[in-house]
């Protein structure tokens, strides 16, 4: 059999490199801020790791559940802290950005060398042969990759496909709305568990009773609670709420929350009705440029069957 050599600091540096193209993908892709110390701090860590090919033991080091492990810490060195749902998205996207970054490695190794690796001492071969080159190149691709969506997410090629509207219904009156489709928005009714529609005050302003809308024309955040009082006995009181939300740098956000009668949820050249829904009403602008006046909780999509 075929003996190659392996040197230690050569597989140190090109995991180093590799995990830091990684982490800096994953901070890309789940939009979290990062600095260059930490994602080199996380990614020194995952090179360090890499070196228990070496160890005595390695089956144990490089079980399934050792690796999620070692995951979950190098994602957590380089990002935390972080509220709970956004971490298990940044470790999602650092999952993500790991098996597309090695194919890309991979597939230039095999792309760039000569001949056919049909066996495994022959993939041994040519990793060990062209992995610089197909490191440079896969890195090259998947930069190129990188800039390439970013540039279409800038210039709203895909967000046509967050995007619906919604006709809201209730009191015999309704509002047109455009919705996006936001994933980070896992709102539910204290009260009836129902997923939540967040929409600004301007749009749904004609549904609400004069009691409420008294609140939103003052000016500023209105106090729930006091809104809530204003209806005192009457037959609208049932219909509102309080929704908490979380927001970075505030966990103990309110917003006044009606049922209405039913949501339509326009899309395919169809409408899909719901009943089991909540309106949250949020008093500025949700989107500056007004291409959209609402946040739709995915979970409603899955009401509409």
């Amino acid at each position: 059999m075929a003996a190659y050599t392996v040197y230690i600091d050569q597989v140190f540096l090109g995991n180093l490199v590799i995990n830091y193209a990684i982490l800096w993908g994953a901070a890309k892709l789940s939009r979290i801020p990062a600095r260059p110390g930490r994602i080199f701090a996380g990614a020194g860590l995952g090179a360090l790791y890499s070196l228990a090919l070496f160890f005595p033991g390695k089956n144990l080091l490089f079980s399934v559940w050792f690796k999620i492990a070692s995951s979950v810490i190098i994602t957590a060195v380089a990002f935390v802290p972080l509220p709970p749902g956004k971490f298990l998205a940044c470790l999602g996207c650092f999952y993500l950005t790991s098996f597309a970054l090695g194919g890309l490695i991979f597939g230039m190794i095999f792309f760039i060398q000569s001949g056919r690796a049909a066996s495994y001492p022959g993939i041994e071969k040519a990793v060990s042969e062209y992995f610089w080159p197909g490191l440079v190149a896969g890195l090259a691709a998947f930069w190129a990759a990188g800039k390439g969506i970013a540039a279409m997410i800038k210039r709203g090629v895909f967000e046509n496909l967050f995007k619906m509207s919604l006709c809201i219904k209730s009191g015999g009156g309704q509002v047109n709305v455009e919705a996006f489709l936001d994933t980070g928005n896992r709102l539910k009714d204290p009260l009836t568990g129902s997923p939540v529609i967040v929409v600004e005050y301007g749009v749904i302003k004609p549904l609400l009773p004069a009691e409420v809308k008294a609140f939103f024309e003052g000016g500023g955040e209105p106090d729930v609670w006091q809104v809530l009082s204003s209806l005192g006995e009457s037959r609208l009181a049932s219909r509102f709420s309080a929704v908490p939300f979380r927001s970075l740098g505030r966990v103990d956000g309110l917003l006044v929350g009606f049922r209405p009668d039913e949501v339509i949820i326009e899309r395919g050249g169809r409408g899909d009705k719901i009943v089991k829904a909540v309106v949250a009403v949020y008093h500025k602008k949700i989107d500056p440029s007004g291409s959209c006046q609402a946040l739709l909780n995915p979970d409603l999509l899955e009401l509409t069957g």
